[in-house]
């Protein structure tokens, strides 16, 4: 079954990238894993959908609000120094994590 990560940052733009990398790397390691990333504005539309939220570094004033939206997904910020070295094997471990 696959899991659903999905990422939220103000515009969804550099986040993409950082979603991009967590695919790679799912890819890579072989496991099924969907990683997309979007605005802020879409996290009512597109939070139910997900297994897992993480919330870009920029956004991160929005985790408690995500989080009591959605009390059953994890939700957590990305890490500014993972996210700024984009670093999305990082990414996708955190999200395993978070998956339990």
């Amino acid at each position: 079954m696959t899991t659903t990560v999905k990422l939220f940052c103000s515009a969804g733009m550099s986040t993409s990238l950082f979603a991009q990398k967590m695919q790679q790397e799912a890819e890579k390691r072989g496991l099924d894993y969907d990683v997309k990333a979007y605005g802020l504005a879409e996290v009512d539309s597109e939070g139910p959908k997900a297994d897992v939220i993480m919330i870009g570094p920029q956004a991160r004033y929005m985790v408690d609000e995500v989080t009591k939206k959605f009390p059953e997904t994890p939700v957590k910020d990305i890490p500014m120094q993972m996210y700024g070295l984009m670093q999305g094997d990082k990414g996708l471990d955190l999200a395993i994590e978070l998956k339990g």
